[in-house]
Protein backbone atom coordinates (compact mmCIF):
# COMPACT_ATOMS: atom_id res chain seq x y z
CA UNK A 1 0.00 0.00 0.00
CA UNK A 2 3.00 2.30 0.51
CA UNK A 3 3.52 2.41 -3.24
CA UNK A 4 -0.01 1.70 -4.49
CA UNK A 5 -1.66 4.78 -2.97
CA UNK A 6 1.00 7.24 -4.24
CA UNK A 7 0.86 5.46 -7.61
CA UNK A 8 -2.90 5.96 -7.79
CA UNK A 9 -2.46 9.65 -6.94
CA UNK A 10 0.15 10.01 -9.67
CA UNK A 11 -1.91 8.19 -12.31
CA UNK A 12 -5.41 9.53 -11.68
CA UNK A 13 -4.90 13.17 -12.53
CA UNK A 14 -6.91 15.19 -15.01
CA UNK A 15 -3.83 15.95 -17.11
CA UNK A 16 -2.85 12.27 -17.38
CA UNK A 17 -6.34 11.18 -18.37
CA UNK A 18 -6.63 14.03 -20.88
CA UNK A 19 -3.24 13.26 -22.42
CA UNK A 20 -4.06 9.55 -22.65
CA UNK A 21 -7.30 10.41 -24.48
CA UNK A 22 -5.46 12.80 -26.80
CA UNK A 23 -2.78 10.18 -27.44
CA UNK A 24 -5.37 7.53 -28.26
CA UNK A 25 -7.19 9.85 -30.65
CA UNK A 26 -3.99 10.92 -32.40
CA UNK A 27 -2.75 7.33 -32.55
CA UNK A 28 -5.96 5.98 -34.06
CA UNK A 29 -6.03 8.87 -36.54
CA UNK A 30 -2.41 8.30 -37.63
CA UNK A 31 -2.76 4.52 -37.67
CA UNK A 32 -5.83 4.73 -39.90
CA UNK A 33 -3.96 6.62 -42.64
CA UNK A 34 -1.88 4.31 -44.84
CA UNK A 35 1.70 5.52 -45.06
CA UNK A 36 1.72 7.27 -41.69
CA UNK A 37 3.03 4.94 -39.01
CA UNK A 38 3.05 4.71 -35.23
CA UNK A 39 6.83 5.27 -34.78
CA UNK A 40 6.43 8.48 -36.77
CA UNK A 41 3.58 9.63 -34.52
CA UNK A 42 5.48 8.79 -31.31
CA UNK A 43 8.61 10.52 -32.63
CA UNK A 44 6.65 13.65 -33.52
CA UNK A 45 5.00 13.74 -30.09
CA UNK A 46 8.27 13.30 -28.20
CA UNK A 47 9.37 16.98 -28.28
CA UNK A 48 6.03 18.07 -26.83
CA UNK A 49 6.54 15.90 -23.73
CA UNK A 50 9.55 17.77 -22.40
CA UNK A 51 7.47 20.25 -20.40
CA UNK A 52 5.35 17.44 -18.91
CA UNK A 53 5.92 15.25 -15.89
CA UNK A 54 7.37 11.80 -16.70
CA UNK A 55 4.04 10.05 -16.14
CA UNK A 56 2.13 12.60 -18.21
CA UNK A 57 4.63 12.19 -21.03
CA UNK A 58 4.19 8.42 -20.90
CA UNK A 59 0.39 8.83 -20.86
CA UNK A 60 0.58 10.62 -24.21
CA UNK A 61 3.10 8.24 -25.79
CA UNK A 62 1.37 5.08 -24.56
CA UNK A 63 -1.96 6.40 -25.84
CA UNK A 64 -0.45 6.97 -29.28
CA UNK A 65 1.17 3.52 -29.22
CA UNK A 66 -2.01 1.63 -28.31
CA UNK A 67 -4.31 3.77 -30.46
CA UNK A 68 -2.03 3.62 -33.49
CA UNK A 69 -1.66 -0.16 -33.32
CA UNK A 70 -5.45 -0.50 -33.39
CA UNK A 71 -5.96 2.31 -35.91
CA UNK A 72 -4.25 0.37 -38.67
CA UNK A 73 -7.23 -1.97 -38.75
CA UNK A 74 -9.58 0.82 -39.89
CA UNK A 75 -8.01 1.24 -43.32
CA UNK A 76 -7.34 -2.51 -43.45
CA UNK A 77 -11.05 -3.22 -43.07
CA UNK A 78 -12.42 -0.41 -45.24
CA UNK A 79 -10.04 -0.24 -48.19
CA UNK A 80 -7.88 -3.36 -47.74
CA UNK A 81 -4.79 -1.18 -47.18
CA UNK A 82 -3.31 -1.86 -43.73
CA UNK A 83 -2.50 1.37 -41.92
CA UNK A 84 0.21 -0.51 -39.98
CA UNK A 85 2.13 -3.72 -40.80
CA UNK A 86 0.39 -5.46 -37.90
CA UNK A 87 -3.00 -4.83 -39.51
CA UNK A 88 -2.13 -6.85 -42.61
CA UNK A 89 -3.45 -10.02 -40.95
CA UNK A 90 -6.65 -8.17 -40.01
CA UNK A 91 -7.24 -7.14 -43.62
CA UNK A 92 -7.76 -10.72 -44.78
CA UNK A 93 -11.11 -11.18 -43.03
CA UNK A 94 -11.88 -7.59 -42.09
CA UNK A 95 -12.09 -6.38 -45.68
CA UNK A 96 -13.96 -9.51 -46.70
CA UNK A 97 -16.60 -8.56 -44.11
CA UNK A 98 -16.64 -4.99 -45.43
CA UNK A 99 -17.37 -6.26 -48.96
CA UNK A 100 -20.34 -8.10 -47.46
CA UNK A 101 -21.68 -4.84 -46.01
CA UNK A 102 -20.43 -5.68 -42.49
CA UNK A 103 -17.66 -3.11 -42.13
CA UNK A 104 -19.12 -1.83 -38.86
CA UNK A 105 -19.13 -5.34 -37.41
CA UNK A 106 -15.48 -5.89 -38.37
CA UNK A 107 -14.38 -2.53 -36.97
CA UNK A 108 -16.17 -3.07 -33.68
CA UNK A 109 -14.79 -6.58 -33.27
CA UNK A 110 -11.34 -5.19 -33.99
CA UNK A 111 -11.82 -2.64 -31.21
CA UNK A 112 -13.15 -5.19 -28.70
CA UNK A 113 -10.34 -7.65 -29.41
CA UNK A 114 -7.69 -4.93 -29.18
CA UNK A 115 -8.92 -3.79 -25.77
CA UNK A 116 -9.21 -7.36 -24.43
CA UNK A 117 -5.65 -8.08 -25.58
CA UNK A 118 -4.35 -4.88 -23.99
CA UNK A 119 -6.01 -5.46 -20.61
CA UNK A 120 -4.75 -9.04 -20.27
CA UNK A 121 -1.28 -7.93 -21.37
CA UNK A 122 -1.36 -5.12 -18.78
CA UNK A 123 -1.95 -7.75 -16.10
CA UNK A 124 0.99 -9.75 -17.45
CA UNK A 125 3.18 -6.63 -17.34
CA UNK A 126 2.31 -6.06 -13.68
CA UNK A 127 2.93 -9.73 -12.82
CA UNK A 128 6.21 -10.23 -14.70
CA UNK A 129 8.07 -6.92 -14.69
CA UNK A 130 8.77 -6.75 -10.96
CA UNK A 131 10.11 -10.35 -10.56
CA UNK A 132 12.30 -9.86 -13.62
CA UNK A 133 13.60 -6.59 -12.22
CA UNK A 134 14.29 -8.22 -8.86
CA UNK A 135 16.39 -10.85 -10.58
CA UNK A 136 18.21 -8.16 -12.54
CA UNK A 137 19.33 -6.45 -9.31
CA UNK A 138 22.20 -8.94 -9.37
CA UNK A 139 23.52 -7.26 -12.52
CA UNK A 140 26.82 -5.40 -12.58
CA UNK A 141 28.68 -3.73 -15.49
CA UNK A 142 29.62 -7.12 -16.99
CA UNK A 143 25.99 -8.30 -16.97
CA UNK A 144 24.73 -5.03 -18.44
CA UNK A 145 27.34 -5.28 -21.18
CA UNK A 146 26.14 -8.81 -21.96
CA UNK A 147 22.51 -7.62 -22.00
CA UNK A 148 23.46 -4.83 -24.41
CA UNK A 149 25.29 -7.22 -26.73
CA UNK A 150 22.37 -9.65 -26.59
CA UNK A 151 19.98 -6.80 -27.38
CA UNK A 152 22.06 -5.97 -30.46
CA UNK A 153 20.95 -9.29 -31.91
CA UNK A 154 17.61 -7.53 -32.40
CA UNK A 155 19.25 -6.10 -35.51
CA UNK A 156 19.20 -9.55 -37.08
CA UNK A 157 15.47 -9.79 -36.37
CA UNK A 158 14.50 -6.40 -37.80
CA UNK A 159 16.69 -6.48 -40.90
CA UNK A 160 13.85 -7.39 -43.23
CA UNK A 161 15.47 -10.58 -44.48
CA UNK A 162 18.75 -8.90 -45.44
CA UNK A 163 21.23 -9.43 -42.60
CA UNK A 164 24.11 -7.60 -44.29
CA UNK A 165 22.10 -4.41 -44.81
CA UNK A 166 20.80 -4.62 -41.26
CA UNK A 167 24.33 -4.91 -39.90
CA UNK A 168 25.42 -1.91 -42.00
CA UNK A 169 22.60 0.17 -40.53
CA UNK A 170 23.29 -1.04 -36.98
CA UNK A 171 27.01 -0.30 -37.28
CA UNK A 172 26.18 3.19 -38.59
CA UNK A 173 23.98 3.73 -35.53
CA UNK A 174 26.74 2.67 -33.13
CA UNK A 175 29.20 4.93 -34.97
CA UNK A 176 26.85 7.93 -34.79
CA UNK A 177 26.48 7.36 -31.04
CA UNK A 178 30.23 7.90 -30.56
CA UNK A 179 30.04 11.48 -31.87
CA UNK A 180 30.52 14.04 -29.09
CA UNK A 181 32.23 13.83 -25.71
CA UNK A 182 33.71 10.60 -24.42
CA UNK A 183 31.32 9.44 -21.65
CA UNK A 184 34.14 8.64 -19.19
CA UNK A 185 36.96 11.09 -19.82
CA UNK A 186 35.19 13.93 -21.65
CA UNK A 187 37.40 14.11 -24.76
CA UNK A 188 35.73 15.16 -28.02
CA UNK A 189 35.33 12.41 -30.63
CA UNK A 190 34.41 12.68 -34.32
CA UNK A 191 33.18 16.27 -33.99
CA UNK A 192 35.45 17.59 -36.81
CA UNK A 193 35.83 20.83 -34.83
CA UNK A 194 32.10 21.54 -35.15
CA UNK A 195 31.09 22.92 -31.76
CA UNK A 196 27.43 22.00 -32.26
CA UNK A 197 28.46 18.32 -32.40
CA UNK A 198 30.20 18.35 -29.02
CA UNK A 199 26.94 17.20 -27.43
CA UNK A 200 26.57 14.42 -29.98
CA UNK A 201 23.93 13.77 -32.62
CA UNK A 202 20.64 15.03 -31.22
CA UNK A 203 18.32 12.14 -30.42
CA UNK A 204 15.16 14.06 -31.34
CA UNK A 205 16.59 15.16 -34.69
CA UNK A 206 17.64 11.59 -35.45
CA UNK A 207 14.26 10.08 -34.53
CA UNK A 208 12.11 12.60 -36.39
CA UNK A 209 14.37 12.66 -39.43
CA UNK A 210 14.77 8.91 -39.72
CA UNK A 211 11.13 7.98 -39.17
CA UNK A 212 9.00 11.02 -40.03
CA UNK A 213 10.87 12.87 -42.79
CA UNK A 214 12.13 9.71 -44.52
CA UNK A 215 8.66 8.14 -44.52
CA UNK A 216 7.13 11.43 -45.66
CA UNK A 217 9.47 11.60 -48.65
CA UNK A 218 8.57 8.02 -49.58
CA UNK A 219 4.85 8.81 -49.43
CA UNK A 220 5.25 12.01 -51.46
CA UNK A 221 7.11 10.04 -54.12
CA UNK A 222 4.38 7.41 -54.22
CA UNK A 223 1.68 10.06 -54.47
CA UNK A 224 3.52 11.71 -57.36
CA UNK A 225 3.92 8.47 -59.27
CA UNK A 226 0.47 7.12 -58.53
CA UNK A 227 -2.26 9.73 -58.57
CA UNK A 228 -5.03 7.18 -58.40
CA UNK A 229 -6.36 7.71 -54.88
CA UNK A 230 -7.73 4.93 -52.78
CA UNK A 231 -11.37 5.34 -51.82
CA UNK A 232 -13.31 3.87 -48.98
CA UNK A 233 -15.59 1.02 -49.90
CA UNK A 234 -18.95 2.40 -50.96
CA UNK A 235 -20.84 0.09 -48.64
CA UNK A 236 -19.76 0.97 -45.11
CA UNK A 237 -22.42 -1.17 -43.57
CA UNK A 238 -25.44 1.07 -42.94
CA UNK A 239 -27.62 -1.83 -41.79
CA UNK A 240 -27.64 -1.68 -37.94
CA UNK A 241 -27.65 -5.47 -37.65
CA UNK A 242 -24.64 -5.70 -39.93
CA UNK A 243 -22.77 -3.06 -37.92
CA UNK A 244 -23.20 -4.59 -34.47
CA UNK A 245 -21.34 -7.45 -32.83
CA UNK A 246 -23.91 -9.69 -31.20
CA UNK A 247 -23.30 -11.42 -27.89
CA UNK A 248 -23.23 -14.77 -29.65
CA UNK A 249 -20.56 -13.51 -32.08
CA UNK A 250 -18.49 -12.07 -29.23
CA UNK A 251 -18.69 -15.33 -27.28
CA UNK A 252 -17.72 -17.29 -30.38
CA UNK A 253 -14.71 -15.02 -31.01
CA UNK A 254 -13.61 -14.80 -27.36
CA UNK A 255 -11.57 -18.06 -27.45
CA UNK A 256 -9.61 -16.61 -30.38
CA UNK A 257 -8.80 -13.57 -28.22
CA UNK A 258 -7.70 -15.82 -25.36
CA UNK A 259 -5.38 -17.70 -27.72
CA UNK A 260 -4.12 -14.59 -29.47
CA UNK A 261 -3.33 -12.52 -26.38
CA UNK A 262 -0.68 -14.89 -24.87
CA UNK A 263 1.00 -15.02 -28.27
CA UNK A 264 1.14 -11.22 -28.33
CA UNK A 265 2.49 -11.13 -24.76
CA UNK A 266 5.24 -13.63 -25.57
CA UNK A 267 6.22 -11.97 -28.85
CA UNK A 268 6.22 -8.51 -27.25
CA UNK A 269 8.42 -9.64 -24.36
CA UNK A 270 11.06 -10.87 -26.84
CA UNK A 271 12.86 -7.78 -28.17
CA UNK A 272 12.77 -7.25 -31.90
CA UNK A 273 9.85 -9.37 -33.11
CA UNK A 274 6.98 -6.89 -33.06
CA UNK A 275 3.22 -6.84 -33.43
CA UNK A 276 3.13 -7.94 -37.09
CA UNK A 277 4.77 -11.26 -36.15
CA UNK A 278 2.31 -11.69 -33.28
CA UNK A 279 -0.70 -10.96 -35.49
CA UNK A 280 0.28 -13.49 -38.15
CA UNK A 281 1.19 -16.19 -35.63
CA UNK A 282 -2.11 -15.74 -33.83
CA UNK A 283 -4.06 -15.69 -37.08
CA UNK A 284 -2.42 -18.92 -38.28
CA UNK A 285 -2.80 -20.69 -34.94
CA UNK A 286 -6.47 -19.78 -34.62
CA UNK A 287 -7.15 -20.89 -38.16
CA UNK A 288 -5.77 -24.30 -37.20
CA UNK A 289 -7.99 -24.47 -34.10
CA UNK A 290 -11.08 -23.03 -35.77
CA UNK A 291 -14.12 -25.19 -36.39
CA UNK A 292 -14.51 -23.46 -39.77
CA UNK A 293 -10.99 -22.87 -41.12
CA UNK A 294 -12.34 -22.60 -44.65
CA UNK A 295 -14.03 -19.32 -43.67
CA UNK A 296 -10.70 -17.66 -42.91
CA UNK A 297 -9.98 -15.11 -45.60
CA UNK A 298 -13.67 -14.99 -46.52
CA UNK A 299 -15.00 -13.00 -43.56
CA UNK A 300 -14.32 -14.97 -40.35
CA UNK A 301 -15.09 -12.67 -37.43
CA UNK A 302 -12.82 -14.71 -35.15
CA UNK A 303 -9.98 -14.16 -37.62
CA UNK A 304 -10.26 -10.42 -36.97
CA UNK A 305 -10.34 -11.06 -33.21
CA UNK A 306 -7.29 -13.33 -33.34
CA UNK A 307 -5.10 -10.85 -35.21
CA UNK A 308 -6.14 -7.74 -33.27
CA UNK A 309 -5.93 -9.25 -29.78
CA UNK A 310 -2.35 -10.39 -30.49
CA UNK A 311 -1.01 -7.22 -32.07
CA UNK A 312 -2.37 -4.94 -29.33
CA UNK A 313 -1.19 -7.26 -26.55
CA UNK A 314 2.33 -6.52 -27.80
CA UNK A 315 1.91 -2.84 -26.79
CA UNK A 316 1.98 -3.72 -23.09
CA UNK A 317 4.36 -6.66 -23.10
CA UNK A 318 7.10 -4.72 -24.93
CA UNK A 319 7.30 -2.62 -21.75
CA UNK A 320 8.45 -5.69 -19.76
CA UNK A 321 12.06 -5.79 -21.06
CA UNK A 322 12.14 -1.98 -21.25
CA UNK A 323 11.27 -1.40 -17.59
CA UNK A 324 12.95 -4.47 -16.10
CA UNK A 325 16.19 -4.52 -18.10
CA UNK A 326 16.32 -1.20 -19.93
CA UNK A 327 16.17 -3.07 -23.25
CA UNK A 328 13.61 -1.74 -25.77
CA UNK A 329 11.27 -4.38 -27.16
CA UNK A 330 10.69 -2.59 -30.45
CA UNK A 331 11.25 0.71 -32.24
CA UNK A 332 8.49 2.50 -30.33
CA UNK A 333 9.74 1.45 -26.90
CA UNK A 334 13.21 2.50 -28.07
CA UNK A 335 11.79 5.99 -28.55
CA UNK A 336 10.13 5.73 -25.12
CA UNK A 337 13.51 4.78 -23.66
CA UNK A 338 14.83 8.04 -25.06
CA UNK A 339 11.87 9.91 -23.55
CA UNK A 340 12.49 8.39 -20.11
CA UNK A 341 16.19 9.20 -20.32
CA UNK A 342 15.43 12.79 -21.25
CA UNK A 343 13.31 13.04 -18.09
CA UNK A 344 16.18 11.66 -16.02
CA UNK A 345 14.65 8.20 -15.57
CA UNK A 346 16.90 5.23 -16.33
CA UNK A 347 14.87 2.01 -16.83
CA UNK A 348 16.22 -1.08 -15.17
CA UNK A 349 15.97 -3.05 -11.94
CA UNK A 350 17.06 -0.14 -9.73
CA UNK A 351 14.08 1.89 -10.94
CA UNK A 352 11.68 -0.42 -9.09
CA UNK A 353 13.41 0.39 -5.78
CA UNK A 354 14.22 4.04 -6.33
CA UNK A 355 10.90 5.15 -7.88
CA UNK A 356 8.40 2.46 -6.93
CA UNK A 357 5.53 4.94 -6.88
CA UNK A 358 6.29 5.96 -10.46
CA UNK A 359 6.28 2.32 -11.60
CA UNK A 360 3.00 1.68 -9.77
CA UNK A 361 1.51 4.79 -11.35
CA UNK A 362 2.68 3.62 -14.76
CA UNK A 363 1.06 0.20 -14.29
CA UNK A 364 -2.22 1.84 -13.30
CA UNK A 365 -1.94 4.25 -16.22
CA UNK A 366 -1.41 1.38 -18.69
CA UNK A 367 -4.64 -0.29 -17.53
CA UNK A 368 -6.50 3.02 -17.49
CA UNK A 369 -5.39 3.75 -21.06
CA UNK A 370 -6.73 0.36 -22.17
CA UNK A 371 -10.16 1.17 -20.70
CA UNK A 372 -10.11 4.64 -22.26
CA UNK A 373 -9.20 3.01 -25.56
CA UNK A 374 -12.61 1.36 -25.67
CA UNK A 375 -14.34 4.66 -24.93
CA UNK A 376 -12.35 6.75 -27.41
CA UNK A 377 -12.45 4.09 -30.12
CA UNK A 378 -16.20 3.62 -29.78
CA UNK A 379 -17.03 7.33 -29.63
CA UNK A 380 -14.78 8.39 -32.48
CA UNK A 381 -15.11 5.48 -34.89
CA UNK A 382 -17.00 7.46 -37.52
CA UNK A 383 -14.61 10.39 -37.27
CA UNK A 384 -11.51 8.22 -37.53
CA UNK A 385 -12.94 6.60 -40.66
CA UNK A 386 -13.18 10.07 -42.23
CA UNK A 387 -9.43 10.48 -41.73
CA UNK A 388 -8.97 8.31 -44.81
CA UNK A 389 -10.62 11.02 -46.92
CA UNK A 390 -8.02 13.70 -46.07
CA UNK A 391 -6.27 14.92 -49.23
CA UNK A 392 -2.56 14.18 -49.21
CA UNK A 393 -1.89 17.75 -50.43
CA UNK A 394 -3.05 18.98 -47.01
CA UNK A 395 -1.76 16.14 -44.87
CA UNK A 396 1.86 15.96 -46.01
CA UNK A 397 2.70 19.68 -45.61
CA UNK A 398 1.08 19.65 -42.17
CA UNK A 399 3.23 16.70 -41.07
CA UNK A 400 6.37 18.40 -42.43
CA UNK A 401 5.55 21.60 -40.54
CA UNK A 402 5.07 19.64 -37.31
CA UNK A 403 8.49 18.01 -37.86
CA UNK A 404 10.19 21.41 -38.17
CA UNK A 405 8.40 22.97 -35.21
CA UNK A 406 8.76 19.90 -33.00
CA UNK A 407 12.49 19.63 -33.56
CA UNK A 408 13.15 23.32 -32.94
CA UNK A 409 10.93 23.47 -29.85
CA UNK A 410 12.71 20.44 -28.41
CA UNK A 411 16.25 21.62 -29.06
CA UNK A 412 16.13 25.42 -29.55
CA UNK A 413 18.73 24.80 -32.23
CA UNK A 414 18.63 25.39 -35.97
CA UNK A 415 21.55 22.98 -36.26
CA UNK A 416 19.27 20.23 -34.91
CA UNK A 417 16.68 21.16 -37.55
CA UNK A 418 19.32 20.90 -40.27
CA UNK A 419 20.43 17.57 -38.77
CA UNK A 420 16.83 16.34 -38.82
CA UNK A 421 16.45 17.25 -42.50
CA UNK A 422 19.78 15.68 -43.42
CA UNK A 423 19.00 12.50 -41.50
CA UNK A 424 15.60 12.41 -43.22
CA UNK A 425 17.23 12.44 -46.66
CA UNK A 426 19.66 9.71 -45.56
CA UNK A 427 16.75 7.68 -44.19
CA UNK A 428 14.89 8.10 -47.47
CA UNK A 429 17.90 6.85 -49.44
CA UNK A 430 18.26 3.91 -47.04
CA UNK A 431 14.64 2.91 -47.62
CA UNK A 432 15.07 3.26 -51.38
CA UNK A 433 17.99 0.81 -51.44
CA UNK A 434 16.38 -1.56 -48.95
CA UNK A 435 18.45 -0.75 -45.86
CA UNK A 436 16.17 -0.88 -42.79
CA UNK A 437 16.22 2.16 -40.50
CA UNK A 438 15.26 0.35 -37.26
CA UNK A 439 18.73 -1.25 -36.78
CA UNK A 440 20.33 2.21 -36.98
CA UNK A 441 18.17 3.44 -34.11
CA UNK A 442 18.86 0.29 -32.08
CA UNK A 443 22.61 0.69 -32.60
CA UNK A 444 22.44 4.38 -31.69
CA UNK A 445 20.68 3.64 -28.38
CA UNK A 446 22.58 0.51 -27.36
CA UNK A 447 26.02 1.68 -28.48
CA UNK A 448 26.71 3.99 -25.50
CA UNK A 449 25.36 1.41 -23.01
CA UNK A 450 27.66 -1.30 -24.35
CA UNK A 451 30.69 1.01 -24.49
CA UNK A 452 30.31 2.40 -20.97
CA UNK A 453 29.58 -0.96 -19.33
CA UNK A 454 32.45 -2.64 -21.18
CA UNK A 455 34.91 -0.03 -19.98
CA UNK A 456 33.53 -0.04 -16.44
CA UNK A 457 33.76 -3.83 -16.22
CA UNK A 458 37.36 -3.79 -17.45
CA UNK A 459 38.26 -1.02 -15.01
CA UNK A 460 36.80 -2.97 -12.09
CA UNK A 461 38.53 -6.20 -13.17
CA UNK A 462 41.78 -4.30 -13.95
CA UNK A 463 41.70 -5.35 -17.57
CA UNK A 464 40.82 -9.00 -16.98
CA UNK A 465 38.59 -9.85 -19.94
CA UNK A 466 37.56 -13.17 -18.38
CA UNK A 467 35.22 -11.22 -16.11
CA UNK A 468 32.57 -11.61 -18.81
CA UNK A 469 32.66 -15.42 -18.73
CA UNK A 470 33.43 -16.03 -15.05
CA UNK A 471 30.24 -14.28 -13.92
CA UNK A 472 27.38 -16.78 -14.54
CA UNK A 473 24.68 -14.37 -15.75
CA UNK A 474 27.03 -12.61 -18.14
CA UNK A 475 28.32 -15.94 -19.49
CA UNK A 476 24.79 -17.27 -20.08
CA UNK A 477 23.74 -14.09 -21.88
CA UNK A 478 26.81 -14.16 -24.11
CA UNK A 479 26.16 -17.83 -24.93
CA UNK A 480 22.57 -16.94 -25.83
CA UNK A 481 23.90 -14.13 -28.00
CA UNK A 482 26.18 -16.56 -29.80
CA UNK A 483 23.31 -19.01 -30.28
CA UNK A 484 21.05 -16.30 -31.73
CA UNK A 485 23.82 -15.11 -34.08
CA UNK A 486 24.42 -18.65 -35.34
CA UNK A 487 20.68 -19.18 -35.82
CA UNK A 488 20.29 -15.92 -37.76
CA UNK A 489 23.29 -16.71 -39.99
CA UNK A 490 22.06 -20.25 -40.71
CA UNK A 491 18.57 -18.96 -41.49
CA UNK A 492 20.01 -16.28 -43.79
CA UNK A 493 22.04 -18.90 -45.67
CA UNK A 494 18.97 -21.10 -46.06
CA UNK A 495 16.91 -18.19 -47.33
CA UNK A 496 19.65 -17.26 -49.80
CA UNK A 497 19.85 -20.85 -51.12
CA UNK A 498 16.06 -21.07 -51.39
CA UNK A 499 16.00 -17.80 -53.28
CA UNK A 500 18.72 -18.90 -55.71
CA UNK A 501 16.88 -22.16 -56.43
CA UNK A 502 13.60 -20.38 -57.13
Amino acid sequence: METILPGIELAFTFSNILLAVVGLAVGIFIGAIPGLNVPMAVALALPFTFALTPLSALALLIGIYKGGTYGGSISAVLINVPGTPAAAATAADGHALARQGKAGKALRMSLFASVVGEIIADIALIALAIPLAAFALNFGPAEYFAVGVFALTIIGLVSGGNLIKGLIAGTAGVLLATVGLDPLIGVERLTFDIRALSGGIDFIALIIGMFAIAELLIQVERSATNRISQRIAEDRGDDPAASRVSRAEFRAAFPAMLRGTPIGILIGAIPGLGSAVAAYLSYGLNKRFSRNPDQYGKGAIDGVAAAESANNAVCSSTMIPLLALGVPGDVITAIMLGALTIHGIIPGPALFDQQADLITGLFILMALTSVLHLVVGWAGLGLFVRALDLPRAVLFPAVFLVCLIGTYVATSSFFAVYTMLGVGVVGYLMLKVGIPVAPLLIGFILGPIIEVKLRQALLISRGDITVFITRPISAILLLLTLAVIVTIIVQSIRNARAGSKS
